[in-house]
């Protein structure tokens, strides 16, 4: 076996953990929120806003000499036509958007049940929508209008008491200083005096359009020194402003997923899907196809539904022409929502997800007094059997037949409701309200059992995990897991040791554990015991092989699942085969060139002489995402730690194993790596509180001290925590 001796970056990163009396390092932000604040409770009940994407480009329609441009979004046609710089400014004197009337877009955001508006100030094409000191190529100076729409919009929606937000770009193509070159990826590095202008036009929106209910800021690949400066920026003037993760390296207060992604999983702290009407298109385009109205409008409340049953936001598109106007089928969809919802809003406003998950025929929401099931499918045998409830059920019935009550049967925590009779409905759902008792008092929706030793094995595969989104940039965010929680049942009337056991990858962490309430902090760089394992064994990877590089492809998404497969079999909807990597060494960087912003799957396919934990190492530049035989293992969305490697502990099965790892580079300087010959290094630590409660369910969370900011990654893949009856 070759030991960690022979692989030097390895090395000199064990010389390093060696070091126990690493001191804690106090977090990098101050300011953000704690909890549920009056601020986030605000923006998450409103749950529905419109988003307005109009600009220069609206003159456009998605048409460049008089050919439709068919190559991305239509308010990037200056990118995607191309259309050079000078030419396009020049189009500015033709715009003159008449029937602009904010009065009226108002009214359709009320129609629509939606609770604020955000609209563009300045989009990647650097043309502003306001009336701005710091440049000319603006609405007021550069076009026959002359009116700042933007303060226009702000006003009225004050006036109906909407929320008011504004959207900026973080990257400007036609800045007079520090422009920055159209790219494939808009992920672009910005300059000391972009950065200035940045500075200079925020503190204008801030501090000349009234109370802003949001900041959305918009691509660019910011240090950390800049979005924090952008965040103290804006907190010292709208400190009731809720800015978007967009902003970067976790200065903002909601996160921000892909383009008309929806999570695949509940989160509580705040999040936000952005959906344009069409796939296609933000900004307005004349040769937009325009599918069945009912179709379109049920999409939209399908998305809506599941985005708030997981406790997000859905911020809704429209394009206005250039003309001013909003295009007839966008109003019809936007008011086909609010039809929709004047019926059924109390399940959808001011709710949060269920805590017992999603079911077959459905997802849940709730409120203080009722629990709302949302229908989209039949269930099995046309009835429906919840556990967990202990509260009592006063009454269930349907929303759009209030005054029919939904017959069910209630045996302890199980309630069982009998759909014989109601009309059953899914375009797009029907919704059933359960009316309860008291405070909502429910049954941990996972619980943990002793083994077969009596011993608690508690790890995050295990666990209930609270997922956020964490990254540097719009592509390197990556789902992560902020806490993780378990629910211990059968506990005995005598004392437990409590013994945590982890890696070099957990180390330097500094961790918090609650139990049932009682917090303490644990430094992990202070172990107790120290183990090497230096023994052989039968782990043989095959030759590694990958697919791309693929450019301006997010972290969250990818063009295939992620599964088993094998190097002979297509992959993806491209159907694309995996192909070896030439020169690929175990230890030594791999020998490919993905170029900025460009990503690599890499596949594994690895033989164990037995089931085994196997602490392996992997080396990546800018993000780096984890799965085995199908499961997610870990991700990041930061650069590499010093040293460029991260250690993971990998649960190989006997016999063949699927390892997919997928690397993102940010600036083509690629250094990525893996090494499965690594020597077995493990930390033992006690927990010095072990109150636990006999015959009670028993509540343990994990989550960092001092955390950064609130969707930081609690980055504890290896932690593993054994609960043990204390030897006498």
């Amino acid at each position: 076996m070759i030991q960690m001796k022979k692989l030097i970056f390895l090395q000199l990163l064990l010389l390093s953990i060696l070091g126990c009396n690493k001191t804690a390092q106090d977090p990098v932000v101050t300011g953000f929120a704690s909890g549920e604040s009056e601020m986030v409770k605000k923006w998450k009940d409103n749950k529905l806003g419109m988003f307005i994407h109009f600009g220069l480009y609206s003159l456009y329609g998605g048409v460049y000499q008089g050919q439709p441009v068919t190559n991305g979004y239509s308010e990037q046609i200056m990118a995607h036509a191309p259309i050079n710089a000078a030419e396009y400014q020049a189009s500015a004197a033709n715009f003159n958007p008449e029937n602009w009337n904010v009065d009226s877009l108002v009214n359709l955001a009320v129609q629509g049940g939606l609770r604020s508006i955000v609209m563009t100030a300045k989009h990647h094409d650097g043309f502003n929508m306001y009336d701005t000191k710091y440049s000319d190529f603006s609405i007021t100076q550069a076009t026959p209008f002359k009116r700042d729409v933007l303060k226009e919009l702000s006003a009225a929606c004050q006036l109906a008491g909407l929320g008011f937000g504004v959207y900026y770009s973080l990257i400007d193509w036609n800045a007079k200083e520090g422009a920055t070159a159209i790219s494939t990826h808009n992920a672009d590095t910005i300059s000391t005096a972009l950065h200035q202008l940045n500075l200079n036009q925020i503190r204008e929106l801030c501090e000349n359009y009234g109370t802003l209910s949001e900041l959305w800021f918009d691509m660019g690949n910011l240090t950390l020194e800049q979005s924090k400066e952008i965040r103290t920026l804006v907190k010292r003037l709208q400190p009731d402003c809720m800015i978007n993760g967009r902003l970067g390296n976790g200065q903002g207060d909601f996160m921000v997923l892909g383009d008309n992604q929806i999570s695949e999983y509940k989160m509580n702290l705040p999040w936000q899907t952005p959906a344009s009407i069409y796939d296609e298109t933000w900004g307005y385009r004349s040769w937009q196809t325009h599918i069945d109205l009912r179709n379109k409008v049920n999409e939209h409340l399908f998305k809506i539904t599941q985005v708030v049953s997981r406790g997000g936001n859905y911020l809704i598109n429209i394009g206005p022409k250039g003309d001013g106007s909003v295009v007839e089928y966008e109003k019809q969809v936007i008011r086909g929502i609010g039809d929709w919802l004047s019926q059924t809003g109390e399940a959808i406003y001011g709710t949060r997800p269920f805590p017992l998950g999603e079911k077959p025929w459905g997802v849940f929401t709730y409120s203080p007094t009722n629990i709302f099931l949302h229908l989209t499918k039949t269930p099995d045998e046309g009835e429906i059997v919840l556990y967990g409830i202990n509260n009592k059920i006063s009454t269930i019935n349907t929303l759009l037949a209030p005054f029919t009550p939904v017959n069910f049967l209630t045996k302890t925590v199980t309630t069982t409701i009998d759909l014989g009779m109601v009309p059953l409905v899914f375009e797009p759902s029907t919704i059933l309200r359960l009316q309860f008792e008291g405070e909502l008092d429910l049954l941990p929706a996972k619980i943990t059992y002793p083994d077969v030793t009596g011993r608690f094995q508690l790890n995050f595969q295990n666990a209930n995990s609270t997922w956020a989104m964490d990254g540097a940039n719009y592509y390197s965010s990556v789902p992560v897991a902020t806490s993780y929680q378990w629910d211990l049942a059968n506990l005995k009337e005598q004392p437990y040791q409590i013994i945590l056991y982890y890696t070099q990858e957990e180390k330097d962490k500094t961790i918090k554990m609650t139990i049932n309430g009682h917090e303490e902090i644990l430094d992990l760089s202070k172990y107790k015991t120290f183990r090497q394992v230096t023994e052989d064994l039968g782990v043989i990877p095959s030759q590694v092989n990958t697919q791309g590089p693929y450019s301006g492809l997010s972290m969250s998404s990818h063009p295939g699942a992620i599964g088993y497969t094998s190097p002979g079999e297509p992959w993806g909807k491209a159907g694309l085969t995996w192909t070896a990597v030439p020169f690929a060494e175990d230890g030594k960087f791999l020998n490919l060139h993905p170029g900025e912003m460009g990503t690599y799957y890499y596949l594994f396919n690895i033989m164990s002489s037995r089931e085994t934990k196997w602490i392996s190492a992997f080396g990546t530049d800018d993000a780096l995402m984890i799965w085995l035989n199908g499961k997610f293992l870990y991700s990041t969305g930061y650069p590499s730690p010093p040293g460029n490697v991260h250690f993971i502990e990998l649960p190989l099965n006997q016999e063949s194993n699927t390892l997919i790892v997928k690397n993102l580079n940010s600036k083509g300087d690629y250094k990525s790596f893996y090494s499965f010959k690594v020597d077995q290094i493990r930390f033992e630590k006690e927990a010095g509180y072990t109150k636990l409660i006999p015959q009670k369910n028993n509540h343990i969370e994990i989550s960092l001290a001092r955390p950064n900011h609130p969707f930081e990654n609690l980055s504890t893949p290896n932690l593993r925590i054994v609960i043990q009856e204390k030897k006498k």
